[in-house]
């Protein structure tokens, strides 16, 4: 399994933030790690540490969140089933997923937008204890990484063992990934998780040294069946553009080595003296991938993506620029799309 393919799945890239786990070594309030931790060799020594057990909760709320170079990403669940949930974020914008029996909801802006789910279930869009199991199960396939158990746990009123993984002392120059997780004791529920890339120079590489995730239960049997979600009292507006003085082109400064983006400028700022911020107006839906298109034709390169409901991000690099693609395309609301360029 790649490096990116053990990463927690439930993470998302948005305004720069890497997909990663987070490398703490909390019980999550339960009792120490006792000092002389028992250590096996891999994947079929912790026989318990399986898809099924750790996935199996049901009727439960959780906090699941990532962070990296000073940004942090939140999410807030409640699921009563696979096919029975709802999630909450705030970034880029509030919003809300729905599944309700098998059928996706989205309510951001203001809006109520129907929303397809790639598998019948809603694993994929579901950031709650199977996304988290995912990532506990890959380090376990990872040959020599080791797996120890320290002490107990106790989360959101259940004990639990607590699991320890760490990569191969001697990949450590390349590589060191860390693992944190405390698993219900009978269940095999999985009741916690932390996971992180604490160093490493293809962790530097890759732009994910120090990035860390969390996902912990909250609360069990305290979710009610699911409703699908009516539209809003009100309907808030778009986000606000930035304090800086505003204006309807390109600032004079927008660097040349950064392509003009399309559409009709609505407002512009130079933000500092290494900031650039656009916002365009836009008549297709397909002006962010367009202008990806321009950009990588300039030699720039994707580093991440991420899509929600009515809301695409793009990050692309190249030498010294960044660029960060935001479009917002909502019924009756047109697209606009956010270009800011940092060098």
């Amino acid at each position: 399994m790649t490096l990116r393919g053990r990463l927690r799945p439930w993470l998302l890239l948005t305004m720069g933030l890497a997909v990663a786990g987070c490398g703490g070594a909390s019980n999550q309030g339960g009792a120490g790690p006792s000092p002389s931790p028992r250590a096996t060799a891999g994947a079929a020594s912790a026989p318990g540490l399986t898809m099924s057990r750790l996935s199996s909760l049901r009727n439960y709320t959780f906090t699941a969140s990532a962070s990296n170079g000073g940004a942090t990403f939140t999410v807030t669940g409640q699921v009563h089933g696979p096919e029975d949930w709802k999630v909450e974020s705030t970034i880029p914008v509030a919003e809300t997923r729905y599944d309700v029996d098998g059928r996706g909801y989205a309510v951001t802006l203001g809006q109520v937008i129907t929303v397809s789910f790639a598998t019948p279930e809603g694993l994929t869009h579901l950031d709650g204890e199977y996304s988290a199991a995912q990532g506990l199960v890959g380090y376990t396939h990872v040959l020599g990484e080791r797996i120890s158990t320290a002490g107990s746990c106790r989360v959101a009123g259940e004990n639990g063992t607590v699991y320890h993984l760490r990569s191969p002392s001697d990949a450590a120059s390349l590589l060191v990934e860390t693992a944190t997780a405390c698993v219900a004791q009978g269940s095999g529920a999985l009741l916690s998780y932390a996971a992180g890339v604490p160093s490493g120079s293809t962790a530097q590489a890759n732009g994910i040294a120090g990035a860390s995730s969390t996902f912990t239960v909250d609360s069990i049997g305290t979710v009610g069946v699911i409703s699908a979600p009516s539209k809003p009292a009100s309907t808030p507006t778009l986000p606000a553009l930035p304090s800086a003085t505003g204006s309807a082109q390109l600032p004079a400064s927008f660097p040349s080595q950064v392509a003009a983006p399309p559409g009709h400028v609505i407002s512009s700022a130079q933000l500092s003296s290494t900031k650039w911020y656009v916002q365009l107006s836009e008549s297709s839906k397909d002006a962010i991938s367009q202008y990806q298109t321009v950009l990588e034709g300039q030699g720039f390169s994707v580093s991440s993506t991420t899509s929600s409901s009515g809301t695409d991000l793009v990050i692309l690099t190249k030498g010294q620029f960044q660029v960060l693609l935001e479009q917002i395309s909502l019924s009756g609301q047109g697209v606009v799309l956010t270009v800011t360029v940092q060098s």
